[in-house]
């Protein structure tokens, strides 16, 4: 029974012994020399290890703590570098930084666009859009006076040339829904006191049931 008792108690001493050496090693630090424009933050990057381990290898009071030239630490060599500590922030202030001045950016294109966009809109509506006028109508040669008028009658609309100019092509809407198409070709003394009206050339019969109506009209030429 003896040499088994001995052989599990040096067993026994020999695991402690192990155990003790491990330990030692995990626990080991070297020292290391303060430089001009270190940090703990670059030593522990360094050196493989946490700026908290150095922080307590060395009894600072925090990762802040401010350190000299020539000063020496102990730098712990079990811990991995805390690296997330600094990384994660830079990390995700850049991100929300890039991501705000890609909101941003989106922004004002998009403002632009609609701006643009109002703007063709704006210019479309003004050149071709409808505009509510008062409409009458003649008879060309009726209004020649017998004395003859190279204005064909039926075909085109007299108007205020300062206005619609000679040769602008007009889309006229009457009031029972049809359309038809109009070249200015003619004036009127009428245009002087009410440049919002048109006079539209048609036989006399048709003049006279014609009337006065309203109208929208738009230039398309």
């Amino acid at each position: 029974m003896l040499p088994k008792s001995i052989f599990s108690r040096s067993l026994l001493m020999f695991g402690t012994l192990i155990g003790l050496g491990f330990t030692t090693i995990s626990a080991s630090a070297k020292e290391y020399t303060v430089k001009s424009g270190d940090s703990l933050w670059d030593i522990a990057k360094d050196n493989n290890t946490s700026t908290k381990a150095i922080v307590d290898a060395n009894s600072l009071s925090s990762a802040s703590a401010v350190i000299l030239p020539n000063q020496k630490l102990n730098i712990p060599t079990g811990a991995k570098a805390d690296k997330s500590s600094r990384i994660t922030p830079l990390t995700k202030s850049s991100s929300n930084a890039s991501s705000s001045s890609n909101a941003s950016s989106s922004s004002n294109t998009s403002t632009a666009s609609n701006s643009s966009k109002a703007k063709q809109n704006d210019t479309k509506n003004a050149t071709s859009g409808w505009t509510t006028m008062v409409a009458t109508a003649y008879d060309p040669q009726v209004a020649a006076g017998g004395q003859g008028t190279s204005i064909p009658t039926g075909t085109g609309v007299a108007a205020a040339l300062d206005r619609y100019p000679k040769g602008t092509q007009l889309e006229i809407k009457y009031q029972d829904g049809h359309t038809e198409n109009r070249v200015v070709n003619d004036t009127g003394t009428f245009t002087y006191s009410n440049p919002n009206q048109l006079d539209i050339s048609m036989t006399n019969s048709q003049a006279m049931q014609f009337g006065r109506q309203s109208i929208q009209v738009r230039v398309i030429g």
